[in-house]
C-alpha cells in the first residue's frame, strides 16, 4: 500500500485536485497501511520533497493510528515551514478528533521550541501547546 501512496503523492500537479480530492484519497490510502508500510513511510520520509512531505503532513490529520503522530511530530521539525505547518494543523485536527490521548509526546516536541521560527510558527505552536493543555 505505501507504494501506492508515495506514487499519488508524488503525482498530483494540481492544488485544486490535491484539495478537493487527493487528501481523501490519500488519508483512504494510510488508513490501510500496515506495520510494513508505516516503516516504509518513516524510513523514507527525510528523501522526499518539501511537497510531497507537506502532503504527508495533510493526509495524516484524519488517521486513527498513533503512527500517524509519531511521523507528524517528525515533519513538524522540518527546515520547511510550510511542511510544519500542515504537521501542526494535522496534529490539531488529531486532537480535536479526540485521536491523541496522551498529549506529553507533543507538548515535548513543542516545548523545544520555534524561537528562530515565524511569527506564524510560533503562534501555531502556542495555539496548538494551549489547545492540548486544556
Amino acid at each position: 500500500m505505501f507504494e501506492e501512496y508515495e506514487v499519488f503523492l508524488e503525482s498530483i500537479s494540481s492544488e485544486d485536485y490535491w484539495s478537493d480530492i487527493g487528501v481523501d484519497v490519500a488519508c483512504s490510502q494510510v488508513n490501510k497501511f500496515d506495520d510494513f508500510d508505516w516503516c516504509k513511510l518513516k524510513s523514507t520520509l527525510s528523501m522526499k520533497s518539501e511537497e510531497w512531505r507537506g502532503r504527508c503532513a495533510e493526509s495524516l490529520s484524519d488517521v486513527n493510528d498513533e503512527r500517524a503522530l509519531y511521523v507528524l511530530l517528525e515533519l513538524i521539525r522540518a527546515e520547511d515551514e510550510c511542511v510544519a505547518i500542515h504537521a501542526i494543523e494535522s496534529i490539531n485536527s488529531l486532537f480535536l478528533a479526540g485521536s491523541i490521548l496522551d498529549v506529553e509526546d507533543v507538548l515535548n516536541v513543542l516545548a523545544d521550541g520555534f524561537e528562530s521560527s515565524s511569527r506564524t510558527m510560533q503562534l501555531m505552536s502556542a495555539t496548538l501547546a494551549k489547545n492540548l493543555k486544556s
